[in-house]
């Protein structure tokens, strides 16, 4: 090569170094050159993959469903488009849809991806009774889809259109992007069976939480996580402030519904994507901006109350739970569904661990295993009732039995009972009486809890939950509420109820109990002279 010749730039492929004899890095370089060739005119098969693609694809074939939650320029929409054409290429008459906000985004910001990734001998491939395949980078593909050679079919649709559209159909891939509305999913999903097809999800969240990604996120378990270098954590090391480390975001999580997965495609992961401007762009953003754009992790566009809560520290293993303090029940009961039940024990250091919760996830007798209290829904903030919430039917005497059956030899010094409900005047045996009366006759003893409003409480489960998180969590910062993994349903609650359905929120139960606790002041006893109190037996 002549002496002025420079070496093609490629963030993934280094040019030899110097240090090689001429011919050798002659050699090097020509490879080089060849390589960088065939990847610009046929990236589906000569492509650079970067490692979080590989491990992506790795997931996408053991899970039915994958949502691929990038920063941006992170590479998720190519990474996708490959992963259709991979569908389209390897099975033939395989049939894939590909859906976007609007017909012009199609064009746009999908077809291309989509054209860039098929191989490069059908980009030229004449037009016979099979194969039919046409585009334009004005217009996209010749009425929204193309034919293959082998017979398999890709057609482009989008959000606008009417969601009976996607009615029948039998589909082995579909990829949509961005903001796609729940119900439109869970047509898809339909469309997918007979072929034991793969839905693909792509979003990147500048705008927040959408009902789809929340449907993903809901009780969902990081599997795998990162330092985030863009969110460093600061401490005092004699006497100056000093790094100490990164925050952690997660890498890979899985979901709740079996067979489906999060993934979170980090900027810096993507060699093209020009990370050190990047940084330089993010180097005074606030942190959800960071999160967003960098990391691929949404900020809620209906902010959660409870901002500061995280499964990485307040939600802790069963195993963890102390042995040692003074346990106490909450109840919040309503007609026409289930009491919604928790435990909770305060430890001689002040700390309040929830236990238990009711229903929860173990079998139930007559009942069976309950399900979720609320499940996700695409028009509520805070979702919709969950079978849970189904009346069992239980009356006051099978209460008794059932919290016996969960407490054994537990020492409960105190029961709560919601003061609102459970003082209401009601009519039986010829007289006014009310439940926390009618429970005492039982043996089954309740206080009833202050009637302070909402907003009080929910500030009280904020300080008990309040940590500094520029700071490791250790003896010295540290909340003073924890949650065993095994309460699903508070678990959930903290990290998704907004209170924007009101009285009727299907989460807003779980709140409610944590809600009594914190008005309570109730306290750990162990150690002092206990004498008999109201509500600490049958």
């Amino acid at each position: 090569m002549p002496k002025t010749w420079t070496p093609t730039p490629h963030p993934a492929l280094p040019v030899p170094p110097t240090t090689l004899p001429p011919e050798q890095w002659l050699a090097a370089a020509q490879l080089r050159e060849e390589l960088i060739r065939k990847e610009r005119e046929d990236p589906f098969r000569h492509g650079f993959v970067p490692d979080h693609w590989k491990k992506a694809s790795e997931i996408l074939e053991q899970d039915r469903e994958v949502l691929v939650m990038g920063g941006n320029r992170s590479g998720k929409s190519s990474w996708a488009a490959r992963e259709v054409m991979r569908a389209l290429v390897e099975k033939p008459r395989a049939r894939a849809w590909c859906f976007q906000t609007t017909a012009p985004n199609s064009v746009e910001m999908q077809q291309p991806y989509i054209w860039n990734m098929m191989p490069l001998e059908w980009k030229t491939a004449k037009k016979t009774q099979v194969t039919n395949i046409s585009y334009s980078q004005k217009n996209g593909f010749s009425e929204n889809t193309f034919v293959l050679p082998n017979g398999s079919q890709c057609w482009f649709r989008n959000y606008a259109q009417d969601v009976s559209t996607i009615e029948g159909g039998e589909l082995d891939i579909i990829w949509c992007d961005e903001l796609v509305p729940l119900d439109w999913l869970t047509t898809m999903r339909y469309r997918l069976l007979d072929r034991n097809g793969k839905l693909l999800v792509s979003f990147t969240p500048v705008e927040g939480y959408s009902s789809t990604v929340k449907d993903y996120l809901t009780g969902a378990e990081t599997i795998v996580e990162a330092p985030a270098e863009l969110l460093p954590i600061y401490g005092d090391v004699d006497g100056e402030r000093t790094l100490i480390d990164h925050e952690k975001v997660p890498v890979i999580q899985k979901c709740v519904r079996r067979k489906a997965s999060i993934l979170y495609f980090h900027t810096k992961n993507n060699p093209w994507a020009g990370w050190a401007r990047m940084r330089e762009e993010l180097e005074k953003a606030s942190r959800p901006e960071i999160l967003c754009r960098a990391y691929g992790v949404p900020t809620k566009a209906i902010a959660g109350r409870f901002p500061l809560f995280s499964d990485k520290v307040h939600v802790i293993p069963q195993s963890r739970i102390p042995t040692k303090g003074t346990r106490y029940q909450f109840v919040d009961p309503c007609s026409g569904r289930n009491w919604f039940m928790i435990w909770l024990l305060l430890d001689e250091s002040g700390r309040a661990f929830v236990y238990r919760e009711w229903p929860g996830q173990d079998y139930i007798d007559g009942v069976g295993y309950a399900g979720p209290w609320a499940e996700p829904d695409g028009k509520k903030a805070d979702g919709r009732p969950g079978p849970a919430q189904k009346s069992f039917g239980f009356g006051l005497e099978r209460y008794k039995e059932e919290i016996a059956r969960l407490e054994k030899e537990e020492v409960i010094f105190e029961r709560w009972m919601d003061s609102r409900y459970g003082n209401a005047a009601t009519v039986a045996k010829e007289s006014a009486t009310t439940l926390i009366e009618e429970c005492a006759e039982i043996g089954l003893n309740f206080v009833a809890t202050p009637g302070t409003n909402i907003d009080e409480g929910i500030d009280l489960i904020n300080d008990w939950l309040h940590y500094d998180t520029g700071k490791p969590v250790d003896a010295m910062n540290q909340p003073r509420l924890y949650v065993s993994e095994e309460c699903k349903n508070t678990i959930m609650a903290l990290k998704e109820w907004t209170g924007a359905d009101g009285k009727t929120g299907a989460l807003k139960d779980p709140i409610d109990v944590l809600r009594y606790f914190c008005l309570s002041g109730v306290t750990n006893v162990e150690g002092e002279i206990l004498s008999v109190r109201q509500g600490g037996s049958y």
